[in-house]
Order: structure tokens, then C-alpha cells, then sequence
């Protein structure tokens, strides 16, 4: 195994594929964490190691977190990368990596991710993504997709997505889909818009998003809970938009521009 990453509990696992999740550049609306976390709940996902964060982090930058009462530190917290696993019926296997996007040697980062992956016989990983836009609550949840293998598009026109057409900054999802490529590793990337002025978690966005990964992965999951959580978010939402004149003023400029004219990209 490598050096970068300690695994707690060996497991053979075979027909395994994997998602990733990490807060940083990639997690507007905490879509990629949160998305990831709801799937480590629901499936009861058991942590069976993780992928050494230190040399991948600059701490003045990506500061660790501590707890303190009444004087008395209780817990120090540095950036994480942690494993689990689920093993589902059919002879399906999940491994799902929660983690923080390193700030520091992409390239060394990657390869402790692709040593999990083919250790663990991973044919498949997805990564999730969140992007902040002009778009507005009300309008439909455009999912974007990525993949490595053109012999996926059709899999993914299937299921509904925006094919991405993008040049620009990225993050290091791509370098991961890039490197697969040697790996005879499928990668798929997933990614929702999320309203500007969403400052936490945006639940409607993570819905939408675990639908699509459902399909794909042929994982059973009731995501009603989720839904539920969307529509009272949104209804929620609107009563604050009500009572903030800077948001609503934005809001009616989102509207005006929509009628104006649809967007034509998705990242």
C-alpha cells in the first residue's frame, strides 16, 4: 500500500466503485461533502483507513480545527481524507472517500487515490462537484458531466446530463480523470450549479445529483428524506429572500437575464 495512505482494516473487495467527495474549490453548496456524507449515513458505511493529509496541506492556509472548553483543549482536527467502504448486494461494492482538496503535490495526492482504488478492484469513480452560478432556485437542476471514456457518453446522455464543454482553471478531479486513463480507470464527474448566494449546505443540488449516481452506480437508496429537505429548504429560502432586499434585488436580476437569454454553459 502506499506510504501516503493507512488502512485500519483489510478488505478484499471485487466489482467495487468509488466516490469522492472533498470540501474546498469543489464544494460550493457542501454538494461534494455533503452528497458523500448523506451516502456514508444512509449506507452505514464503515471507515476502514484514510489518506494521510500532512504533506498535502499548507496549515497557514488550510488551518486545522480545535475544541476548547472552559480552558481544556478537547480535540485538534487537521484537514482529513477518510476511507469507507459498503458492501451492497448483487456483489456491489462502494468505496467512498470524504476528504478536504489538498493544497499542496496534486500528482502524490492522486497516486495514494488510484493505490486505494486498485487495490480495492475500483473500475468506476465518481466525483462530485458544486459550482456557483447565476441561477435561481426555482429554475430546473442542470447536472453537468465529465467523463475519461468517450464509450461512457451515451450512459450519460441516457440519464439526462449536460455534456461539459469548459477551458479554465480546474480542480484536482481532473487530474484524477486524467491519470485513470492509464489506469483502464473509469472516471465520471458530476457537478451542480448552486445559487451565488448560498452560503451552506444547498440540498436541493445534492438531490438531484445522488439521483443521477444512483443510476449509474445501481445503488438502491430511498432519497426521499433528501427531497424533503430540498423542498423545505427552498420554501425556507423564500421567506429569506422576502425579507433581504439585496437578495431579492439580485434575484430579479438573475430573472430578468434568464429572459433575456437561457446560459449556454455549464462547467
Amino acid at each position: 500500500m502506499n506510504e501516503d495512505v493507512r488502512i485500519d482494516e483489510k478488505h478484499e473487495f471485487h466489482n467495487s466503485q468509488m466516490i469522492i467527495g472533498l470540501d474546498g474549490w469543489v464544494n460550493a453548496g457542501k454538494v461534494s461533502t455533503f452528497s458523500v456524507k448523506y451516502l456514508i449515513d444512509k449506507l452505514e458505511a464503515k471507515k476502514f483507513g484514510e489518506i494521510l493529509q500532512g504533506r498535502f496541506h499548507d496549515y497557514a492556509i488550510q488551518r486545522p480545527f480545535v475544541s476548547i472548553k472552559e480552558g481544556l483543549i478537547h480535540s485538534y482536527i487537521p484537514p482529513q481524507s477518510s476511507l469507507y467502504y459498503w458492501r451492497g448486494k448483487r456483489a456491489l461494492n462502494l468505496i467512498l472517500l470524504l476528504g478536504v482538496e489538498p493544497y499542496l503535490n496534486w500528482p502524490r495526492y492522486t497516486d495514494a487515490v488510484l493505490n486505494v482504488a486498485e487495490s480495492m478492484n475500483v473500475s468506476r469513480i465518481y466525483t462530485i462537484g458544486g459550482y456557483l452560478a447565476d441561477v435561481t432556485p426555482e429554475e430546473e437542476t442542470l447536472i453537468s458531466s465529465t467523463t475519461n471514456n468517450k464509450n461512457l457518453i451515451d450512459e450519460l446522455k441516457k440519464i439526462g446530463v449536460v455534456l461539459t464543454s469548459y477551458a479554465g482553471p480546474t480542480s484536482i478531479y481532473s487530474e484524477i480523470m486524467w491519470k485513470c486513463r492509464t489506469k483502464g480507470i473509469d472516471v465520471i464527474s458530476l457537478w451542480s450549479a448552486v445559487p451565488i448566494y448560498i452560503d451552506g449546505i444547498y440540498p436541493k443540488a445534492a438531490y438531484h445529483i445522488l439521483k443521477k449516481i444512483t443510476c449509474l452506480t445501481g445503488v438502491e437508496i430511498d432519497l426521499t428524506d433528501l427531497k424533503k429537505k430540498a423542498e423545505s429548504f427552498r420554501f425556507s429560502s423564500e421567506r429569506r429572500i422576502i425579507t433581504q432586499s439585496e437578495i431579492r434585488r439580485l434575484l430579479e436580476n438573475l430573472r430578468g437575464k434568464r429572459k433575456e437569454k437561457k446560459p449556454t454553459y455549464i462547467l
